[in-house]
């Protein structure tokens, strides 16, 4: 499944606020926290963040307090992969739990298939 190239910025955000919703759904089913998310932000090559405060997951997704910051891409599946890395490792770190990778990579894995099924189905 890949975006179509070039997709407009209010699809792109309303894809995004669909993803959003539908993590939040499973971490209320997976009974963790449901983080506080303002801002999801994209970057490339030419823009890596630096924030000394970010906390970097990996090359593709870095976090901070109520923001994810993920690298960009036209395929839908590792756009959900890197939202979800950093929205479960937000919810593991609001709810007071040490941020454990394979824990969030559990989650992350758990969400994958519904979270694509209810996209596929609402377009």
């Amino acid at each position: 499944m890949t975006l179509q190239a070039p997709i407009s910025e209010k699809t792109l955000t309303e894809l995004i606020r669909r993803i959003l919703s539908e993590l939040e759904a499973l971490a209320v089913q997976h009974r963790v926290s449901t983080p506080k998310v303002y801002i999801v932000a994209l970057f490339d090559d030419r823009s890596i963040p630096s924030d000394p405060e970010a906390i970097r997951l990996s090359d593709d997704v870095f976090i901070k307090e109520g923001c994810i910051v993920v690298r960009v891409t036209n395929t839908l599946p590792l756009l959900v992969e890197r939202i979800a890395t950093g929205y479960f490792a937000l919810s593991l770190i609001e709810s007071g739990e040490i941020l454990d990778e394979h824990r969030v990579r559990q989650l992350v894995r758990e969400a994958m298939m519904p979270v694509l099924a209810k996209l596929a189905l609402s377009t």
